[in-house]
């Protein structure tokens, strides 16, 4: 008989525990017995920016402050992820089967969310990174006197027409990067065109379980746009001293399915080699100093215990290679794949 077995659409989510072995609440509740109630826990979730708008991308090659601007600002996004809000119930809409005196309602319609909102909401740094991105987006996309796209001046020639003078960071990116149409990757200083595949974030929300090495769902939020550049901030009182929490909107669509939950068992793979959740095997940054070397030139040996100091390595301070590119991501899980720490553990 042939094998009629699929896969399953939640194929890579964390696998529930069988419970139905177990009485539960039926008569006496059996408390010395926990695994029946391995139950959900909300609150643990990473965010990996996949892709930024081409048109900020192409903005970095122009100056410093652009590019450590756009830089700071995914990494606070990715880094100091504390949760997101605007995922949507799957619904359905029922019709009546009804004789003219008694009705039946019956499911005719499932919905699923469709284009949102999504809410995230972060402290802004001094040096307002994220306030100035978002207004660097915002104007990009429309002068707000003129309501005309140019990018920020990117976009200044009529359409077919070839700028003469390029960065050379740009040009050496041309030879390194797609040419197709849409592409998110610097192949030009200067926009060629207009169009919306130009001014969209993608990113992917892992949701986990407890201990950040499952994947209990995951969802592209697809071509996402933050909607307000929060320059109110900057109304002061004198006396009022404080910090200023802002919330970063952005429309967007969920999009969930099993090749985005793989991808997402890949980024918990690589996030775990590479971020120290453990306490007391953290290198904290005082003890890359040097404050525990012997001076050169002395004659005496460094300790067994210097030695070991020296050679800590903190593990939060690798920045964010793991989200440079969607092809350099996928190398270096790979990577990781064919090299696991013993010390991971997955189910």
């Amino acid at each position: 008989m042939a094998d009629t077995k699929t896969t399953s659409m939640f194929h890579g989510t964390l696998t529930p525990q069988d419970i139905t072995k177990y009485t539960l609440f039926r008569g006496v509740t059996d408390y010395t017995n926990l695994i029946q109630f391995d139950l959900y826990e909300t609150g643990y979730s990473y965010l990996i920016c996949l892709e930024i708008p081409t048109f900020l991308e192409r903005m970095r090659a122009l100056n410093e402050d652009y590019n450590s601007l756009i830089t700071n600002y995914r990494h606070v996004l990715e880094w100091e992820f504390r949760g997101a809000q605007g995922i949507e119930d799957i619904t359905s809409d029922p019709s009546e089967l009804t004789n003219g005196i008694t009705g039946l309602n019956m499911i005719t319609k499932v919905n699923e969310q469709g284009g949102s909102q999504f809410t995230m909401n972060y402290f802004e740094r001094s040096g307002s990174i994220l306030t100035k991105v978002n207004e660097l987006f915002l104007r990009g996309i429309k002068d707000p006197k003129t309501q005309i796209k140019r990018y920020n001046g990117l976009l200044s020639q009529p359409l077919g027409e070839k700028t003469a003078s390029k960065t050379e960071a740009s040009q050496q990116s041309r030879q390194n990067s797609n040419d197709r149409d849409g592409s998110n990757h610097l192949a030009n200083a200067i926009m060629e065109r207009a169009g919306f595949q130009f001014e969209i974030f993608h990113f992917l929300l892992i949701v986990t379980d407890n201990t950040g090495l499952n994947v209990e769902k995951a969802y592209i939020l697809a071509c996402c746009q933050p909607t307000t550049a929060n320059t109110s901030i900057y109304n002061v009182t004198r006396g009022e001293i404080g910090f200023q929490e802002i919330p970063i909107t952005m429309n967007g669509i969920p999009i969930p399915g099993r090749l985005v939950t793989q991808r997402a068992q890949s980024f918990i793979k690589y996030i775990n080699a590479h971020v120290c959740f453990d306490e007391m095997e953290y290198g904290y940054r005082v003890l890359d100093t040097s404050i525990y070397k012997t001076e050169e030139g002395s004659d005496e040996q460094q300790s067994q215990d210097t030695s070991f100091y020296d050679k800590i390595e903190n593990a939060n301070s690798g920045g964010t290679n793991i989200t440079s590119s969607l092809a350099i991501d996928y190398a270096a899980q790979e990577s990781y794949t064919n090299n696991v720490r013993p010390n991971v553990t997955t189910r």
